[in-house]
């Protein structure tokens, strides 16, 4: 089936994986659910753990490389598979200053780059920088009021979930087998039309392992997501519909207080109905964040 404006769905599509992320904490040792994942779980060579350890955020700030690729897939009439890739590069500062009651946070982006192969199209322009503040503790993430600018900003949905993705309240004890579980729900926006998600995670300390010289402790986090949107694209009236599973690995310095390497990957359904139409697509997803100096 031909979808009517097919290109600004694909970049729609292609931007919810910015809508179906992000994390806020249970109490710590909470039954760790494990749910069932058509996303490989990573392999890491990991040790297990000689003793336990513990991670606090460093102050000060931080700059991180976030690559981001969406392969959407759909299959024709004509039975064959069509895909539709979009990727995104961002440079994001992030800095952090705790006080007595909660860890304030400054963060934004300062470049942004977009690339589309496909239908997708040309992206919606972006004004940069853009800018975030807030503060969170082991039970609480509150984003200021001011931040985000207007209503519906995608370059703002994704810098909030980057945070909540950075910034997990973890442990006070870490060693292997330690779990835990969190969940969020995240208002967003994608090409103009308002998205929400809710996220399920379980988090596992892996082991011990190498990154870039540097001791590590790696921790596997599994994903169930659900997310939805509903709004006007081109004078039409457009809802969706996005079921998925997903896998994430944290590297953490414990030495330096710093996540030095998060990949994320992601598999979701969607459904989108739009002008008394509905389709089917398949999204595979992955998100990396490094450290830059």
């Amino acid at each position: 089936m031909k979808i009517p404006y097919q290109g600004r769905y694909w970049y729609f599509l292609s931007g919810l994986i910015v809508a179906c992320s992000g994390a806020r904490s249970f109490p710590p040792g909470a039954p760790s659910p494990q749910p069932a994942s058509s996303v490989p779980q990573p392999t890491v060579p990991v040790e297990p753990t000689a003793a336990a350890s513990s991670f606090k955020y460093a102050t000060g700030t931080i700059s991180y490389r976030i690559s981001r690729s969406a392969a959407i897939e759909t299959t024709g009439l004509d039975a064959q598979t069509h895909r539709e890739i979009s990727t995104n590069i961002t440079h994001e500062l992030l800095t952090l200053e705790p006080t007595d009651l909660a860890t304030n946070f400054t963060a934004l982006i300062d470049t942004s780059t977009t690339t589309t192969q496909g239908l997708i199209g040309s992206v919606e322009s972006v004004q940069l920088p853009v800018r975030i503040s807030g503060s969170f503790t082991d039970s609480a993430f509150t984003i200021n009021a001011d931040a985000g600018g207007s209503k519906c900003n995608t370059s703002s949905s994704m810098l909030v979930t980057d945070l909540h993705n950075l910034l997990v309240p973890f442990p006070e004890r870490l060693s292997t087998g330690v779990s835990w579980r969190d969940s969020v729900n995240i208002q967003g926006c994608q090409a103009g039309i308002p998205t929400s998600g809710h996220t399920d995670r379980s988090y596992t300390v892996s082991g011990d392992a190498s990154y870039e010289g540097h001791p590590v402790l790696v921790i596997l986090r599994t994903d169930t997501t659900h997310a939805k949107g509903e709004g006007g694209l081109q004078q039409h009236r457009v809802s969706i519909d996005a079921t998925g599973t997903g896998t994430a690995l944290y590297y953490l310095d414990t030495a330096t207080g710093r996540v030095a390497r998060l990949t994320i990957d992601q598999m979701l359904d969607l459904s989108v109905t739009a002008s008394a139409r509905r389709s089917q697509f398949k999204q595979s997803s992955k998100q990396e964040f490094q450290i830059v100096p």
